[in-house]
């Protein structure tokens, strides 16, 4: 969700109101998220493709344990998760599968490297969170199905109704890419100057590297 205009051509956040689901799984792997080489199950489309292996059973029939199959819980725009959300092969899809069915954050106490490089490209917030903090917000979630939260990224706090606010960190570079919506390229384009004064000491304390 943004609310003032972006400053690049790319994806932005800055902030997100909506349903939290707490998946509270560890080890989300990339072929949980988004199988590939097997054509979609019968029961999916184009907004429910992500996790589909625990998400629908062989006959395309909706598994009633799976949390986005629950009423409360099928407009969920945030995933609570365990450790290591996202670990596996590089690979898009496993972030846009789940931005196409409305998923725009992800709370989790860390991240796979491959999946979180992709998050922060197509714009969707990987938000590091310590566990016992993510148990409380999927005990609130559970008991109040279908109320919001606010994730909020200009300020870097979670805000629970009745539960308080609860802060969070990412890398200064990604939180400035995603709020201003800037491209891979429009990012390195903005550190020109910085990239020219690295090479030129490069340069001046490793002289023989580039020889006359």
């Amino acid at each position: 969700m943004a609310d003032q205009p972006a400053l690049g051509s790319g994806p932005q956040f800055i902030r997100q109101r909506g349903i939290a689901a707490p998946l509270m799984m560890h080890n989300v792997d990339t072929d949980i998220i988004s199988p590939i080489g097997k054509p979609p199950n019968p029961g999916a489309t184009p907004e429910t493709r992500a996790f589909e292996p625990i998400r629908f059973f062989a006959d395309g029939r909706e598994k009633p344990d799976f949390i986005l199959n629950q009423e409360g819980f099928r407009r969920a725009s945030i995933i609570l998760a365990g450790k290591n959300f996202g670990t596996g092969s590089s690979r898009p899809v496993a972030v846009s599968r789940p931005l196409d069915g409305g998923i725009n954050v992800v709370i989790a106490e860390s991240f796979g490297p491959l999946f979180y490089d992709n998050s922060v490209r197509q714009g969707l917030l990987a938000v590091p969170l310590e566990g016992d903090e993510i148990e409380q917000i999927a005990e609130w979630a559970r008991a109040n199905r279908g109320q919001t939260i606010l994730v909020d990224l200009q300020r870097q706090v979670i805000e629970v109704p009745g539960l308080g606010n609860f802060d969070f960190q990412v890398e200064p570079r990604v939180r400035e890419k995603l709020l201003g919506g800037y491209t891979v390229r429009e990012e390195l384009s903005r550190l020109d100057e910085e990239i020219d004064v690295f090479e030129q000491n490069y340069r001046q304390d490793w002289p023989w590297i580039y020889g006359r």
